[in-house]
């Protein structure tokens, strides 16, 4: 790809680098009232999407879903500024937003909950919108019901495979596997589309997200003891460091501690900086303080400082390096007012809060 191509986009994405809150305020943040936290969003770049929500209810949902819609909408301005290969990987990767309501929909419905608190936790998107999603709600007698629905949009041969492999008592786990695979998998092929230094920046920026999923999926299922042989289905398409064999050696181990130390050491093999920095994060994690809970925390915190580095590393070049790591920073920016707006909600202690956090040290 010819470095002009990126040329606005690149002054484009470092200005709203720049406009990324710091740590400190975040921190802030904590332990405030909504209406405060409220109040101090309105003078950051989320401030057009808070005004839709003056008038209405002021609580953590409605305010989540303000900071999803701001977060779609910076990618999609990123999206219809790039050139067309790149620009086919972002549509590709924004669909998790599209079955993210897709599992919110089948959860509400499967709780019993009525629709218009439902629709508090959908970020109307794409094929999903927020006319699609009352629709299938409305209608929909049960979960299973709401498969059918579905039928006509992509998503539907997915839906109805996983439907014919469940057992009832876990059938949403399946469902929501099933889409995660499928989405992983389509970006997988639209990275494939890229070529040269792209292809192999993008490989490394979503390898190492699909990755940390796939080792959390490990790691939580070595200790609520599921089937060994079961394990592998939950897991998402391999990346250029980890082999599907590799990954089952993993889950072959008997302990967390040794899973993580066996994708340690072929990490180490494969001369793959920024997951041995991540594995030996987790590692030393898990020896302090061996919860579920502190490594996934853990984990998402090594993917924040992966991002961190490779916006240091690409922001003097144009290429896709610099949007992808930015997206990633976005999204943790994101995450974080989401759990301090809930703990908010929930009177939560602020040092439990602070726990939660996915902020570089």
């Amino acid at each position: 790809m010819r470095a002009w191509k990126y040329k606005h986009l690149t002054t484009m994405v470092i200005g709203q680098k720049l406009e990324l809150i710091e740590s400190k305020e975040i921190i802030d943040l904590v332990g405030k009232k909504m209406d405060y936290i409220y109040s101090m969003l309105s003078k950051t770049p989320y401030q057009i999407e808070l005004q839709e929500i003056h008038d209405k209810q002021l609580d953590s949902a409605s305010i989540e879903n303000v900071l999803l819609k701001n977060y779609i909408k910076t990618c999609e301005v990123i999206k219809d500024n790039s050139p067309k290969n790149i620009r086919f990987l972002l549509s590709t990767i924004l669909k998790k937003f599209e079955i993210n309501n897709i599992k919110a929909i089948l959860r509400a419905k499967w709780a019993g909950i009525s629709v218009n608190e439902a629709m508090k936790f959908i970020t109307p998107f794409g094929n999903m919108d927020e006319l699609r999603c009352k629709s299938i709600f409305e209608n929909a007698e049960n979960a299973i019901d709401v498969i059918e629905h579905l039928s006509d949009v992509e998503y539907g041969p997915v839906l109805k495979e996983a439907l014919s492999n469940h057992e009832d008592a876990e059938v949403l786990q399946v469902i929501e596997t099933f889409l995660n695979n499928y989405v992983y998998k389509q970006i997988y092929k639209a990275i494939g589309k890229l070529k040269g230094r792209d292809k192999k920046i993008a490989e490394t920026v979503l390898g190492i997200e699909i990755d940390s999923k796939n080792i959390m999926i490990i790691l939580r299922s070595i200790s609520l003891k599921i089937p060994k042989n079961q394990i592998k289905h939950y897991l998402l398409p391999t990346s250029q460091i980890f082999s599907e064999k590799e990954l089952e050696t993993a889950i072959e181990t008997n302990d967390i501690q040794s899973s993580i130390e066996s994708l340690l050491n072929t990490a180490k093999s494969r001369n793959a900086r920024d997951y041995q920095y991540m594995l030996t994060e987790l590692l030393t994690e898990y020896k302090t303080s061996p919860s579920l809970s502190n490594l996934e925390v853990a984990l998402d915190r090594s993917l924040l400082k992966t991002s961190l580095r490779m916006l240091k590393r690409y922001t003097p070049y144009f290429n896709i390096g610099l949007i992808l790591a930015f997206l990633n920073a976005k999204w943790f920016e994101v995450r974080n007012l989401r759990v301090i707006l809930r703990g908010a909600e929930g009177d939560v202690q602020p040092e439990q809060i602070r726990k939660l956090l996915i902020l570089p040290d």
